[in-house]
């Protein structure tokens, strides 16, 4: 894993993701189709491309989701106190997250197969949950 820095975790921002929900929009791809000179080979090459980005992305996401969260563990192992309900919830939030990750492979490989839309709503869900618990955690530590 990449190295959690004080930096990287003021320059972190979930909103960099947002566009991994446009990759396959539509619009676009009509945009594309009305061209002059349009051939179906650039609509293929697009789509191909397009969909190598949202790998990029998945990588990129689940790496900064693990970050997030072994910083959030980090931060409550030092506290001293019983934070055994705040760790559960991390837990679960880890196990929500690998099944986002699964439906948006899977919702992958069914585009890659010639359907249209990859499931990324959840992933970004998941990841602002993770930043926000890093915040909380971190602000309540320095109450």
């Amino acid at each position: 894993m990449d190295e959690i820095t004080p930096e990287w975790l003021e320059t972190f921002s979930v909103a960099s993701y947002y566009p991994m929900a446009g990759l396959l929009a539509k619009e676009d791809f009509a945009f594309l189709c009305r061209q002059p000179g349009f051939d179906l080979s650039l609509h293929r090459k697009l789509r191909r491309e397009r969909l190598r980005i949202f790998q990029q992305y998945l990588s990129r996401l689940i790496i900064d989701f693990n970050r997030l969260h072994t910083a959030t563990c980090i931060i409550l192992a030092n506290c001293g106190d019983d934070k055994s309900d705040l760790f559960t919830r991390l837990i679960f939030l880890k196990l929500r997250f690998t099944a986002a990750v699964i439906q948006a492979q899977a919702s992958y490989f069914l585009c890659c197969a010639g359907f249209d839309s990859l499931a990324v709503r959840g992933l970004i869900l998941r990841l602002e949950e993770m930043s926000g618990q890093l915040s909380a955690v971190s602000a309540a530590q320095l109450a």
